[in-house]
């Protein structure tokens, strides 16, 4: 746990944030706040509280066989070879992961790290929660708020996930995010001063891409193949792309004008930028904490699978299924550790008012599911934001400032609001 004392005489208490990921670990981003990374009034009203999840950052991590995390498998199986090295390589995986991390493997699921906010609010003092949960740190938010609906002050869900929809209409759901932020960034890519594909067509450039990858994977010339694969598939391509989408302005990491290099680079026949690395080990965690969380039964055979892409190429032909969920629903088969918090309608109901915000275009949280959650959390609002990117806080806009409003005086705005930054 990390913990960011505010000087301000008259602080309101303690404000606990979680980034999501999963597996993103919540000190580092006190950490990153402490630094002066973040310019919000909440630095002086709040003590901060960044409380690592299980298996994540300061708390006792997930460990598992990186060797077999690295094997090459595709998660598009297209023949039951295919499929059945796909399950076996998850299998042995997850055995490592048992060995290696012993019972915990077991425990790190969205309740039982609930169960832990509540089990630290109680030490701090028991004042009532005060929370930001970004991506999908709003399933752990809306998971609290489920359990301990009468400990709350105020709860921001920014970047919203829904955590009730079946396995293909999540995959549905999240390839059309996907494709929309990607249209978004092709019309910028090709516009933009500062964008080395300016006057391209860069949605042309990118099938292109993904054509030349399909018959030849691209070489990553920065990659020895021990941090970062040496070439590049035209699905890895699809499935990395994604996370480029999250800024759309840079300075925040990953970001739009990183992506744009990505593909001029790749054009020239080095895509390291693109490359599956084996070196993050935030990646292990969040397997290991949505194989607890996620159910995959309709993945169970390799017709089940082909349905599902075959739907994702229909409707969403830009991203072909690759997304977050297709990846968490196929990487779990096989898994050795049970499910343990399976998707379900929520109905929390707390006398304080949930402040949800989410993007239209958000690349990874749909505003979909933004829109679903209003079904099962009574006492809400929530903010529009009009834009691209994923969550709002750390953009420093207009939303930023309307839940930094929420959280020092706790009342929640106007139903209905709508932003531009």
């Amino acid at each position: 746990m990390a913990h960011f004392s505010s000087s301000f005489t008259n602080k309101i208490g303690s404000l606990f944030i979680n980034p999501g990921g999963p597996g993103a670990a919540a000190s580092q981003l006190v950490v990153f706040v402490a630094g002066g990374a973040l310019q919000t009034p909440l630095l002086d009203t709040f003590d901060w509280i960044g409380l690592d999840p299980r298996g994540v950052g300061l708390s006792k991590q997930v460990e598992c066989n990186m060797d077999i995390y690295a094997e090459r498998v595709s998660l598009f199986p297209k023949t039951q070879e295919e499929y059945e090295k796909l399950v076996d390589k998850n299998k042995r995986l997850g055995e490592s992961c048992r060995e290696l991390t012993g019972p915990l493997l077991e425990h790190i699921d969205t309740v039982s790290v609930a169960k832990d906010h509540e089990a630290v609010r109680i030490a701090l003092g028991n004042e009532p929660l005060n929370m930001i949960g970004l991506s999908y740190g709003t399933q752990l938010g809306a998971q609290y708020a489920q359990l301990f609906p009468d400990n709350i002050r105020t709860l921001v869900l920014d970047g919203i996930l829904q955590h009730s929809q079946g396995e293909a209409s999540n995959i549905l759901t999240e390839s059309l995010a996907y494709s929309l932020a990607l249209s978004h960034f092709f019309v910028w890519a090709g516009s933009d001063d500062s964008s080395p594909l300016k006057g391209k067509d860069v949605e042309a450039l990118w099938l292109s891409l993904l054509l030349n990858a399909t018959e030849t994977p691209i070489p990553a010339l920065s990659c020895n193949g021990t941090d970062c694969r040496i070439d590049v598939t035209a699905e890895e391509m699809l499935f990395n792309a994604q996370g480029y989408l999250v800024f759309s302005v840079p300075g925040f990491g990953e970001s739009w004008d990183i992506l744009s290099s990505a593909l001029y680079n790749a054009t020239l026949g080095d895509a390291s930028a693109l490359s599956t690395r084996f070196d993050d080990h935030t990646a292990i965690s969040e397997l290991a904490i949505v194989c607890l969380d996620w159910t995959h039964t309709s993945s169970l055979t390799l017709a089940g699978v082909q349905v599902k892409k075959h739907m994702a190429e229909t409707f969403a032909p830009l991203t072909q299924g690759a997304s977050q969920t297709w990846g968490l629903q196929h990487t779990c088969l096989g898994w050795p550790v049970e499910v343990k918090n399976p998707p379900k309608k929520l109905d929390v109901d707390t006398d304080a008012t949930v402040l949800m915000v989410n993007s239209d275009a958000d690349p990874s949280t749909s505003y979909a599911w933004a829109t679903g959650m209003l079904e099962e959390i009574r006492n809400k609002v929530l903010v529009t934001r009009v834009g691209d990117g994923h969550t709002s806080l750390v953009l420093g806009g207009e939303a930023a400032g309307i839940i930094a409003e929420y959280l020092i005086s706790g009342v929640a705005p106007k139903e209905g609001l709508v932003t531009t930054s």
